[in-house]
């Protein structure tokens, strides 16, 4: 995951939750003590989005429709990126002429999972089902639609 979509993603925990620790940071998104700090910084000094409470809390002082900046061209956590080094996606120009032969592109696909999913179909009921479904189709649009 990269540095980015782990820092909104713990926008979104702290954001809902007004207090987390740090160690709770670090295993839910698997950081080194490195990449932790780095996360701090960005969240406290950058965004100044959160405070830090004796060195072990970080608490939401951000307002609720803050977002994190664009990424930069590197960051610490971005090697933990799955696209190998060197290789990124880039949008063709505007400009560019359209040929009728076929020719070679460098596409993103996401693959993206409710995990569980076909057993909670089984002990939910449809119309709950559609709705939890709903939820995760949004947030994840959301979260897709960022990058």
């Amino acid at each position: 995951m990269d540095f980015y979509a782990v820092l909104d993603q713990a926008v979104d925990l702290l954001r809902s939750r007004g207090r987390v620790t740090y160690g709770a940071l670090k295993l839910q998104f698997g950081l080194t003590d490195e990449q932790l700090a780095v996360l701090k910084e960005e969240l406290i000094d950058a965004q100044r989005l959160a405070g830090d409470e004796q060195g072990r809390i970080l608490i939401w002082t951000g307002n609720t429709d803050a977002t994190a900046s664009p990424p930069p061209s590197s960051s610490p956590l971005a090697s933990q990126s799955p696209m190998p080094a060197g290789q990124s996606i880039q949008p063709a120009p505007a400009s560019a002429p359209q040929s009728p032969e076929a020719e070679r592109r460098q596409l993103t696909v996401l693959f993206c999972d409710l995990v569980d999913s076909t057993r909670l179909a089984g002990q939910l009921d449809p119309e709950d089902l559609r709705e939890v479904v709903q939820a995760y189709q949004a947030t994840c649009a959301k979260v897709i639609a960022r990058f």
